[in-house]
Formats: C-alpha cells, sequence, structure tokens
C-alpha cells in the first residue's frame, strides 16, 4: 500500500493522517493524530534538529520544502521524533535552527 498526501489510517479508535514530508527520503511521511494533539515526525523532525539528508533518496532542499510545510500547520501538536526525546510543533518553530533557513 503507497501512503499519499492527507490519507487516513485508522486502528481501532486512532486515526492517523499522512503528512508527505520528503527529505530524509523520498517516502519519509509524519503522521498526525488529530484526537490526541500528537505527530509522529519519524526521521524527519528531531527536537532541535533534523533528519540526515545524505543518504539514498534524501535531499536536502526537500527538507527544507517539508519543513516549510510543517510550519504552516496552525495547531500545536506534541512531536514524538523517530529518535531522542518529545517536544512540541511551536517550540521547533522558533528554537530548531532548521526552520530559519
Amino acid at each position: 500500500m503507497l501512503l499519499k498526501e492527507n490519507d487516513i489510517l485508522t486502528f481501532g479508535d486512532i486515526s492517523l493522517r499522512v503528512i508527505h514530508t520528503p527529505g530524509h527520503t523520498k517516502g519519509s511521511c509524519c503522521f498526525i493524530c488529530e484526537s490526541e494533539r500528537v505527530m509522529f515526525s519519524g526521521d524527519t523532525l528531531f527536537k532541535g534538529n533534523v533528519g540526515r539528508n545524505d543518504l539514498y533518496g534524501g535531499n536536502y532542499n526537500a527538507l527544507m520544502e517539508s519543513l516549510q510545510k510543517l510550519k504552516s500547520i496552525k495547531e500545536n501538536y506534541r512531536i514524538y521524533p523517530g529518535h531522542g526525546g518529545t517536544t512540541t510543533l511551536d517550540n521547533e518553530i522558533v528554537a530548531n535552527p532548521y526552520f530559519r533557513r
């Protein structure tokens, strides 16, 4: 199954909306759970950092465009990244240096 932007994945009572965020890889995605106000950012966004883009399929410019997509989200989600501690979207927009590039 291939995922695309705004697909909804349902697991019992939980629904996740797909946000395509290429850059770390071509198929990188974040998943938003509206009911819990959380985002699973995988290797797109970490607390104070972003995922590598120098491996096969990675692309710096695509990653920066993906961050701008995340920045345009109006809600403040708690972020659970693929590595490291949790953070919030509002905090990353203000404090993460990659959002200012």
